[in-house]
């Protein structure tokens, strides 16, 4: 299955696409992260997103 979850920056995006994810899928999920650290606001937003899906059942790769 495919979902495409669109919208402005900084509007919830990341967090509504992972709790449905965890709703949808029982076991792991594939999470690919694409957004590339251009300043320290973005480093801090990155580091947030990468904090929040530790504990989770992510598998996580990075690709800019």
């Amino acid at each position: 299955m495919m979902i495409l979850i669109y919208g402005g920056s900084g509007s919830g995006k990341s967090v509504y696409a992972e709790e449905l994810a965890c709703q949808l899928e029982k076991g792991e999920i594939c999470y690919l992260a694409t957004m590339s650290a251009q300043d320290p606001e973005s480093e801090d937003r990155i580091r947030e997103h990468r904090f929040r899906r530790h504990d989770a059942r992510f598998v996580t790769r990075e690709r800019y």
